[in-house]
């Protein structure tokens, strides 16, 4: 199973993206000074983390 963990780049007006199982990095330009990101659990699927609960 691959996991992920991101990253925003405030001041690069990046977001990274590490693969938590082989250490590849990979960079998404976004808008000017991502400030934060957010994680929604998709749908029909058990989510343990810290998201809260949407229903």
């Amino acid at each position: 199973m691959v996991a992920f963990a991101w990253l925003s780049g405030r001041f690069d007006h990046v977001v990274y993206r590490f693969n938590t199982t082989s250490g590849a990095v990979n960079t998404i330009k976004v808008g000017q000074e991502p400030h934060g990101l957010t994680v929604w659990p998709q749908p029909g699927r058990y989510n343990l983390g810290h998201t809260g609960n949407l229903r």
